[in-house]
């Protein structure tokens, strides 16, 4: 009798073991797959345009304000800067791609010198955010 009850405690344990190993491979994947945005630090508002689209490929965001000033990983930079952050970036992950986020009141000038200094960095993916009208 005392065998049977100790038989039928030991069929009605769970081993969890074999779960846990496969959510903690699924932890890993996700981490290792998973591209970090680096936000800008500021929230411009960004010009309307008809023919917006949805993107998510871009990894890194630059805004300029409306008073021109240019802002990454929630701080103001220079123009001078944006060149060594571009290659520091590309050399960390050779697919990134930048997201210039300027407000509707910053100069077409600075967002062109930008644009310029991206490019010479080595990256070529670089496109312009607008609203969706």
């Amino acid at each position: 009798m005392l065998r049977r009850r100790k038989r039928e405690e030991e069929d009605s344990e769970i081993n969890i073991t074999p779960m846990m190993d496969i959510v903690f491979i699924m932890l890993i994947f996700f981490i290792v797959t998973t591209s970090f945005i680096k936000e800008t630090g500021i929230d411009p508002n960004r010009p309307e345009a008809e023919t917006a689209s949805r993107s998510e490929l871009g990894n890194i965001l630059i805004a300029i304000s409306p008073n021109d000033q240019i802002w990454m990983n929630k701080n103001p930079i220079e123009l001078q800067t944006v060149r060594i952050l571009m290659e520091a970036a590309h050399a960390e992950n050779p697919e990134s791609s930048v997201v210039i986020v300027a407000d509707e009141l910053a100069s077409t000038g600075i967002v062109i010198d930008i644009m310029d200094q991206i490019r010479l960095s080595g990256i070529a993916k670089v496109s312009i955010s607008a609203q969706e009208k």
